[in-house]
């Protein structure tokens, strides 16, 4: 007769000869167990065929090598590099990744901290995008660490998260370049101003006036955002002569869209985004763009939030800024005249 019974974690303890604690560590790969009594367990659970289960692990430990990334929408092409940077990071110390969208939407965001428990998660990497008034006070009580990465706005000293963003504003890099190269007629393509509202208000603190005109905010960061801002631009009759763009995706629907209206990029216009993605090398021309250190930030931000998991007592949070850097291409200036200058 075959045996039915289901194999407990107390079944491995009784066989192996220690405690259920740790066989515990050992299946979670917790430090305070030798090499030698972890062997030993694993070559028990081998033996013995059994299973761990996961939900009633987490509940004896309190943890579930879990934690959960929080991002505002995974087809922004910033955002995998991002995600792969947290996922790595979060493999190299023996946790998965639960991944969820919040969509940039502000109540989207307050669910994901309100549903903390239900995700069974030891840690959260949180990249807001709506930051609504209560994102702060809900952080400061959730019951398990957060690490923030912070490219809206400034955020209080006072959060109980460790926070990860940039040391200047990257909407300043592209003002002043397309400035310097000879622009004077600047427009604004973004997603609403509320949207990491910081990139918008770099465009307004870098000129003396701002043309309502020469603004177009669309519904989001994607692609079509930039075709269509390009449609509003080219009906001005007085079109600008360069816009920047909140982020590499409007950018590039911008180029696309011009390019099909017969507009020289850049000697008609010049075109600037932000993330430096991947795709705004591949493009004809490459955009000019500002590096944000995604892969590096969403690392960092990672690391920090693991090594407050592993000691939960340590005090202090974190505040740790990138330096973004500007990468000039074709889309803003022919380069054969740039590197003359």
């Amino acid at each position: 007769m075959t045996n039915t019974k289901k194999l407990t974690i107390e079944d491995v303890a009784k066989r192996a000869g220690v405690g259920i604690a740790t066989v515990s560590r050992a299946l979670n790969n917790h430090t305070g167990i030798s090499a030698k009594t972890k062997a030993k367990i694993l070559q028990v659970v081998e033996e013995m065929g059994f299973i761990p289960n996961t939900s009633a692990q987490s509940l004896k430990i309190r943890q579930t090598r879990q934690i959960a990334l929080a991002v505002p929408d995974i087809r922004n092409a910033i955002i995998p590099d991002i995600a792969w940077s947290v996922e790595q990071a979060a493999k190299q110390h023996g946790y998965r990744v639960v991944q969820i969208n919040t969509l940039g939407n502000a109540m989207l965001e307050l669910e994901t901290l309100r549903e903390l428990e239900k995700l069974h998660v030891d840690g959260l990497v949180i990249m807001p995008l709506a930051y609504p008034k209560q994102l702060e006070p809900m952080i400061n009580q959730a019951g398990i660490p957060v690490s923030v990465i912070n490219y809206g706005k400034k955020m209080s000293e006072e959060l109980n998260a460790d926070i990860v963003g940039m040391a200047r504003q990257e909407g300043k890099l592209v003002m002043e370049h397309l400035q310097q190269v000879g622009r004077s007629r600047i427009a604004y393509a973004g997603a609403p101003k509320q949207k990491i509202e910081e990139r918008y208000f770099a465009y307004e603190q870098s000129l003396n006036h701002v043309d309502p005109s020469l603004v177009y905010f669309g519904e989001d960061f994607s692609f079509e955002t930039g075709r269509q801002a390009a449609n509003y631009f080219y009906s001005l009759k007085n079109m600008p002569d360069a816009i920047y763009a909140v982020n590499d995706m409007v950018a590039i629907g911008i180029v696309n869209r011009l390019k099909e209206l017969g507009v020289r990029v850049p000697e008609d216009v010049a075109v600037a985004g932000i993330d430096n993605n991947l795709w705004a090398t591949v493009t004809t021309p490459q955009i000019t763009s500002v590096s944000i250190m995604g892969s590096e930030v969403g690392r960092l931000a990672a690391e920090l939030l693991l090594k407050r998991i592993q000691y939960p007592n340590t005090t202090g949070y974190e505040r740790v800024e990138f330096e973004p850097r500007l990468i000039v291409r074709e889309s803003t200036v022919k380069m054969n005249q740039y590197a003359k200058n």
